[in-house]
């Protein structure tokens, strides 16, 4: 396990269970933590200086959002995701659950919610100027959870939000597509198909921008 992730100091405004979750979520996510590294509990126990018990439940969180998995004798690793599991289960998962909450939901888009989302858009476009990858990594994801608790029944947002921590993953493994400066173009455009009230539109959108901006380069490595 990386020596400098546990440099984070420990939050007391959330349990020790959430903090856990979060900060390996974050470094599985981001790559510090790669695929096919075996966490021990014991390990991570010493290392956020707290009993086993949150760092057990924290592991069966993160196994529930798929991000590790336990192999009986063996330990608990890292995920490794596949390219087809990627272009053929979750980005076509995703498509489906997005189509679901956006259509005829535009009127839910209230000026203070299409603010919001113009703020990750300029915040994308600052972080292409700074070639800051995280930066726009992190405002592509607050953009479309925005979207999502905006627009989507709760059992689709749930259901949604169980698959987006691997899509997650294997964004930040391959990185943003086809470059940082065109996210923000690409997210203004989403935005505005799902504003039209045009379904057409908007599910030809969604396809492009959740399968169709990736799907050519990973087929590739298939």
């Amino acid at each position: 396990m990386p020596s400098d992730f546990f440099k984070l100091s420990s939050s007391k405004t959330v349990s020790q269970r959430t903090h856990v979750v979060h900060l390996l979520r974050e470094a599985i996510i981001s790559g510090e933590l790669k695929s096919g590294t075996q966490l021990k509990q014991n390990e991570v126990s010493k290392k956020f200086q707290c009993s086993p018990g949150p760092v057990r439940e924290a592991m069966r969180d993160l196994e529930s959002e798929g991000l590790i998995e336990h192999f009986p004798n063996r330990g608990v690793f890292v995920t490794q995701i596949s390219n087809e599991e990627f272009l053929e289960m979750l980005l076509p998962a995703r498509v489906i659950l997005e189509k679901f909450a956006f259509k005829h939901a535009e009127k839910k888009f209230t000026p203070k919610v299409i603010e919001m989302l113009n703020e990750q858009i300029e915040i994308m476009r600052q972080g292409a100027k700074d070639k800051d990858i995280e930066l726009v990594n992190e405002a592509d994801i607050k953009f479309h959870m925005i979207t999502m608790e905006t627009a989507a029944t709760q059992q689709t947002f749930h259901l949604w939000k169980s698959i987006m921590s691997r899509i997650r993953l294997e964004f930040y493994r391959v990185g943003p597509h086809p470059t940082l400066a065109e996210q923000a173009p690409n997210h203004t455009q989403l935005l505005e198909a799902i504003l039209s009230g045009d379904v057409k539109k908007l599910y030809k959108e969604i396809e492009w921008h959740c399968i169709g901006s990736v799907s050519d380069r990973l087929k590739r490595n298939i």
